[in-house]
């Protein structure tokens, strides 16, 4: 059967068949990117009458092609547009796993894999809404952008894309990467991004001898210690509008160092992922870091480099009284709850065009807690609910 003659649930699930198999996955991930899914996703574009979709392709640092898409329907004045990303984690820990990561089961009303929620749910929506389009009706022209790279930064995906001249300042920017299970939440604003990385330098020695030893390993432990004591002792402002109201600061991932138990390290790896309220500038906590930095080295004989991973300092918030906000608002109101107006501490792409001036706004009906977990899953309910809303928007 072809796709646009099915009905929309096993439209959901043959897309979601299609697409959740095919590996997306950076390369700074230990991925090949993203551009089998993209042709994936150009595929199922022309079979639902839609050949004309661009392709933008770039190339990252290692010299691998990442693999944008952008498909506009319409000739009017202002384009709505739905912006997910194509690329998504890698699966982690498999014995945390009760079903293949890599293909779809399905339950019920659940679809699970990874990719399915974060962010399948926005790539079958979008595509949901082409195959009941009625051009002729649209008041806005509708822009689906399917984006690379948003998992590890989006240098190479909405970052790149904004560089082409795709999108205007008046268009209407939706951003389907979170929400909760109501639909309710509208985000207007994400806090600060600092991912940084650690390097202990020591001396490597036998277990037996620690006094011809630097040790790495004690000494990172503390150094981590005092900088997350330090960064949550004088960063405590509160901000009712996210859904969590302060600034995180949580040691996370940590590298491999000595083989055997009996050698002790001379270099260690940390890393630390910081969520920051906008009000607080990222230049003050770097020099916060840095101090303590200096303040360890001078009573500990092992040194610390550290260095930036991510680095994105928090844009204007979209206003609540923008266009965008308000035709959501109005949609959703229709749906018979109340719309709640929040910010997030995760990084999407609405970061983005914020800081190029246009209001982004992200939103979907989704459960808020399978993301990056093992069993992730999405609701095909929600699904056909946002279809209903984004169409109260664009006709």
């Amino acid at each position: 059967m072809e796709l646009k003659e099915m009905d929309d649930r096993d439209f959901i699930v043959e897309v979601a068949r299609r697409i959740i198999p095919v590996r997306s996955i950076s390369p700074a991930s230990g991925g090949t990117g993203e551009s089998e899914r993209a042709r994936v996703i150009k595929d199922i574009l022309g079979e639902l009458g839609y050949q004309n979709a661009s392709v933008y392709s770039t190339e990252d640092e290692k010299g691998i092609e990442r693999v944008s898409l952008i498909l506009k329907v319409g000739n009017l004045e202002k384009t709505l547009w739905l912006v997910s990303h194509t690329d998504t984690v890698p699966e982690g820990d498999l014995k945390l796993w009760t079903k293949n990561p890599f293909e779809i089961t399905v339950e019920g009303n659940k679809i699970y894999g990874r990719g399915t929620s974060d962010d399948g749910q926005a790539i079958f929506l979008s595509l949901l809404l082409l195959k009941h389009l009625k051009p002729e009706e649209l008041k806005y022209n509708l822009g689906l952008a399917f984006v690379a790279d948003e998992e590890v930064g989006s240098k190479y995906g909405i970052q790149y894309l904004l560089e082409q001249n795709i999108f205007k300042n008046d268009d209407l920017i939706y951003v389907p990467d979170s929400g909760t299970e109501d639909g309710m939440d509208i985000e207007v604003a994400e806090k600060s991004i600092l991912w940084l990385q650690f390097t202990i330098n020591g001396k490597q020695y036998h277990a037996s001898m620690p006094q011809n030893a630097i040790n790495a390993n004690r000494d990172g432990m503390e150094f981590m210690l005092r900088i997350d004591r330090m960064l949550h002792r004088k960063y405590i402002a509160k901000d009712e509008i996210f859904n969590y109201p302060y600034s995180t600061f949580e040691p996370t991932k940590h590298l491999k160092n000595v083989d055997n138990i009996n050698t002790i390290p001379g270099r260690e790896v940390f890393y630390m992922d910081c969520r920051v309220l906008p009000q607080y500038d990222l230049d003050n906590i770097i020099d916060d870091i840095n101090m303590e930095i200096a303040e360890f080295e001078q009573s500990h004989k092992s040194k610390v480099i550290m260095e930036f991973v991510q680095r994105e300092q928090a844009p204007h918030p979209t206003s609540p009284q923008s266009e965008a906000v308000k035709l959501l608002m109005d949609a959703l109101a229709k749906r018979g709850g109340t719309p709640r107006v929040v910010g997030i501490g995760g990084g999407t792409c609405a970061a983005f065009f914020r800081r190029k001036g246009m209001n982004a706004v992200v939103w979907c009906t989704t459960m808020p807690d399978v993301a990056h977990q093992a069993d992730e899953y999405c609701i095909i309910d929600h699904i056909l609910s946002d279809r209903e809303t984004i169409e109260l928007m664009i006709y």
